[in-house]
């Protein structure tokens, strides 16, 4: 038998789970997505755990990752999941030192359109912790809801066959194949818009910012940076007073900026004018630390990556908010968001180690991951596969990551999920 033959036998039926390119209103029907608010039963309790962010443990409701619709599903005929009812998976979104996050899976015979929107309960952690090294630090849990939340994004199911291979070029070449016979065969590999985006093309660039959020969030993570280095020094070493004069310097335009923004309305656009005053501040903020490199814990660098992080999270506040988004946002950035969310040409290499542009999200199968998750759970059921996004905010967008929910066959059979297991694993 040749080993074509070999890894054909092993092609167990999966499905793929698609989101759509951008985050819709907690009001859209879907009965299946990621994010957003799960449309509990009124018996069921959101699921708390105790975890440790940083140093304290704490107790916490879990993060709200996917509702899926059952019916909605492809597979009736060979799936061993229940052909009707809705699943429910919470997670813990704090990844650090975490090989098994804590979670939870719940199962209700009803739809998922049968009940409202449940609504987030007081304790809910903030996404990647409190304090946690993946918390976006500008977010206030106290008056942002997407610190929390993470958008809604309605996915849809696709039906392909799986195989069991690691680091095999046979394998990889049959996996490309049922990957592209269910999806297509691909686009170009296009960089992201915005990461590793150089300061000189956001100086030259008039597209932002397009709103006063924009504004607010950018100068709310500068200033989260001017904050923690005046606070914590650089790693014991006393700050130099030139340093300090520059930091208190940039907390004060900082703040200004922040007291502008209050007077006006967070969706209105900025004059061209105050466009360019704005960059003109945030290229000096840039250039300030690139000169106290060394002094202080903020890197240049990490400015710069904020800012790319501002403009996605406010677009896709704009179009939870606002039906004409696609209208008032930069073009280029609501196709930069689109994009990350197309299925890319994939290479030999890609299909060889089970590693892809495109994040691939799967119920059932073997799955895939870069330690030994599939080896230890060969004999579980594989509910849900979550790759690294970038769609998720910060915690779980590292695109090497893969977050996956295992079940004992017997208790699947059971239909009894209370025992559930989360694995996390990053390259």
């Amino acid at each position: 038998m040749s080993k074509r033959d070999e890894i054909e036998e092993t092609a167990l039926p999966a499905v793929l789970v698609r989101r759509s390119d951008l985050p819709v209103p907690l009001t859209h029907p879907a009965r299946s997505f990621f994010g957003g608010l799960p449309k509990l039963p009124p018996q069921f309790d959101w699921p708390t755990t105790e975890v440790r962010a940083d140093v304290a443990l704490e107790t916490v409701a879990l993060t709200f990752v996917a509702q899926i619709d059952l019916a909605e599903v492809p597979g009736a005929s060979w799936s061993p999941l229940p052909t009707r009812g809705t699943l429910y998976f919470f997670c813990s979104s704090v990844f650090v030192g975490e090989g098994h996050p804590p979670c939870r899976v719940l199962y209700s015979p009803t739809d998922g359109g049968a009940h409202a929107d449940r609504a987030p309960p007081p304790d809910l952690m903030p996404l990647a912790g409190t304090n946690g090294d993946r918390q976006v630090k500008w977010l206030n849990p106290d008056v942002d809801f997407h610190s929390k939340v993470e958008f809604k994004y309605p996915i849809s199911f696709l039906p392909f066959r799986d195989f069991y291979f690691r680091e095999d070029v046979v394998g990889g070449e049959l996996m490309i194949k049922e990957l592209c016979k269910a999806l297509g065969p691909g686009g170009p590999q296009e960089n992201d818009l915005l990461q590793f985006r150089s300061v000189a093309k956001y100086e030259k660039d008039e597209d932002w910012p397009f709103n006063w959020l924009l504004v607010t969030y950018v100068v709310r993570s500068v200033l989260s940076h001017v904050q923690r280095d005046l606070t914590l020094g650089y790693y014991g070493k006393p700050l130099a007073d030139e340093a300090t004069v520059e930091l208190k310097r940039l907390r004060a335009s900082a703040i200004g900026w922040l007291e502008r923004c209050r007077a006006l309305t967070p969706m209105d656009d900025v004059s061209p004018d105050t466009k360019a005053t704005f960059r003109s501040w945030w290229i000096d903020v840039v250039q300030t630390y690139e000169r106290m490199e060394g002094e202080v814990r903020t890197y240049a660098g990490e400015i710069v990556d904020d800012l790319g992080t501002a403009i996605n999270h406010t677009i896709r506040c704009m179009f939870t908010q606002d039906v004409d988004a696609s209208e008032d946002a930069p073009p280029s950035y609501v196709m930069n968001l689109v994009r990350q969310n197309r299925w890319k040409t994939p290479e030999a290499r890609d299909g060889k180690y089970r590693r892809f542009s495109t994040a691939l999200h799967q119920m059932l199968g073997y799955g895939s991951g870069p330690q030994d998750a599939t080896e230890v759970h060969l004999e579980d059921m594989l509910l849900l596969q979550i790759q690294g996004d970038r769609v998720f905010s910060n915690w779980h967008s590292d695109v090497g990551g893969v977050l996956h929910f295992w079940i004992d066959r017997d208790a699947l059979d059971r239909r009894d999920f209370s025992q559930v297991v989360a694995t996390y694993e990053c390259d």
